[in-house]
């Protein structure tokens, strides 16, 4: 029989499949970031409903009848112990001792507290973050509690952890590049308490001072959560429902123009050798993408972002990422062509992974490469004759695309079947014989006939010692 949940049962929240896992990662694209956050959001809500050891407990602390706003749910790293008696007040959220150090003004060990997590932020939200402080100004009092949110935040876990600590202490464990030990080391305190802050945390008002004073010794479980893991994933479903589907697909272009290039290079397999250029342009295709994945869409009427009257990121991935793309595709599938009716055609299992010849790759690349191509056996080669077939069947076809059967009547059953061709050239020589040389001679006049140009050339010389 199925179970059902009852009505009254919390609705669990389950994890998006295929979606990486862990923090937004700003080196994919935004739509990915946003998944990768519902994601955090509904760990960090199975985390809370689960019931850490720690979490939504009424400890020395107290606050366990508190709302769930004003909780957050630490990471199960270690238990937190329920307060300890010191000499500098009870010391809550613990995790574990920084070694053997020990405080600055006291014998007591200096503990790790319990800390919250760092928030996760999408590129998005974190360009809207860069963009209100350059507005508010390096002096603003908001831009100053935007950055100094989760310093706050570690500072009163530690001030619970270490009532007796001081803001040498915090920067010990939190900035230790921050705490230069004196010179030379006093062998009677091997506990790195000899030392003094560095220059910049001995500025008058600095950040870390100010909020130091302000902090309070609150444990990270009664502290108001940083991140928001309800309101968060309110937010991207709300930025999912609000998308047209041409914003849709403004978000997956630069993903999809990816998963092309990995196609067309997976089906290109060991023809690459024989295209062109090939490594230089899959790089620069490569390089082209991800920069235009991370560019604005910008739009003239009712864009997603930009200023109005800019070029639209649609008509630069079509003029600069499409028409290569489509160029090597032509190359590949070329390469590809050519190696089937010239070389001993290998089956369609191991036409991807069997690999060129040098003598092939060398022959196939001057075919895609260049106007004229010497044959390596010449003209009686298993390749010329695979190639007078091709040459065959592409006069057959032109033949059969004509206009009226007379014309098919005209054309020779049988003899030449090489193509038209694009350039003649006749050359006159005077035979005879030099003193020095033997037989030939340097006078001669060349003729080159094209259907839409006539050039004549010559050598001549007065010199009798060529006759």
């Amino acid at each position: 029989m199925e179970s059902h949940p009852r009505k009254d049962s919390p609705v669990r929240s389950r994890s998006l499949f295929r979606v990486a896992s862990g923090f937004p990662d700003s080196r994919t694209c935004l739509l990915h970031q946003k998944l990768q956050m519902l994601n955090v959001c509904m760990e960090r809500r199975t985390l809370r409903d689960g019931g850490l050891p720690f979490a939504m407990r009424g400890g020395a602390g107290g606050g366990g009848d508190q709302s769930d706003e004003e909780f957050f749910d630490c990471a199960a790293d270690g238990e937190e112990d329920q307060g300890e008696s010191t000499g500098g007040g009870v010391a809550t959220g613990r995790l574990s001792r920084l070694g053997t150090m020990l405080l600055v003004a006291t014998d007591e060990p200096l503990y790790i507290p319990v800390t919250q997590e760092p928030v996760p932020k999408t590129e998005d939200q974190l360009e809207d973050d860069a963009e209100v402080m350059l507005k508010l100004g390096p002096g603003s009092e908001l831009c100053t509690q935007m950055m100094s949110a989760s310093l706050l935040s570690d500072m009163e876990s530690f001030k619970a952890a270490n009532p007796a600590g001081q803001l040498e202490d915090f920067i010990r464990w939190y900035s230790p590049r921050d705490w230069i030990e004196d010179e030379p080391v006093d062998e009677q305190d091997p506990f790195g308490r000899k030392g003094h802050l560095s220059a910049r945390m001995l500025i008058p008002g600095n950040t870390w001072q100010t909020v130091w004073e302000g902090a309070r010794a609150v444990p990270a479980r009664r502290q108001k959560r940083l991140f928001d893991d309800t309101r968060e994933a309110e937010k991207v479903l709300h930025f999912l429902e609000s998308r047209t589907i041409g914003q849709i697909a403004q978000l997956t272009i630069g993903t999809l123009f990816h998963v092309g290039l990995l196609t067309l290079t997976r089906n290109a397999g060991p023809v690459r050798d024989a295209v062109p250029q090939y490594d230089e342009i899959v790089d620069r295709i490569t390089a082209t993408c991800c920069r235009l994945s991370r560019e604005n869409w910008i739009t003239g009427v009712g864009g997603v972002t930009g200023r109005p009257g800019g070029v639209s990121s649609a008509v630069k991935y079509e003029q600069q990422l499409l028409a290569e793309m489509m160029q090597l595709e032509c190359s590949v599938t070329q390469a590809r062509s050519l190696r089937r009716k010239l070389f001993d055609a290998p089956s369609e299992s191991s036409s991807v992974t069997e690999k060129l010849d040098s003598s092939e790759a060398k022959l196939l690349r001057s075919l895609l490469g260049s106007c004229e191509t010497a044959l390596p056996e010449g003209a009686g080669s298993p390749i010329a004759k695979r190639l007078m077939v091709l040459f065959a069947d592409a006069k057959r076809a032109a033949n059969e695309q004509g206009n009226s059967a007379a014309e098919q009547q005209q054309q020779p059953s049988g003899g030449n079947n090489l193509p038209d061709p694009i350039e003649k050239q006749f050359t006159l020589r005077l035979s005879g014989n030099t003193v020095s040389k033997g037989a030939g001679t340097p006078q001669f006049l060349r003729a080159i006939l094209m259907p839409q140009e006539f050039r004549l050339c010559g050598a001549f010389s007065r010199n009798t010692t060529f006759y």
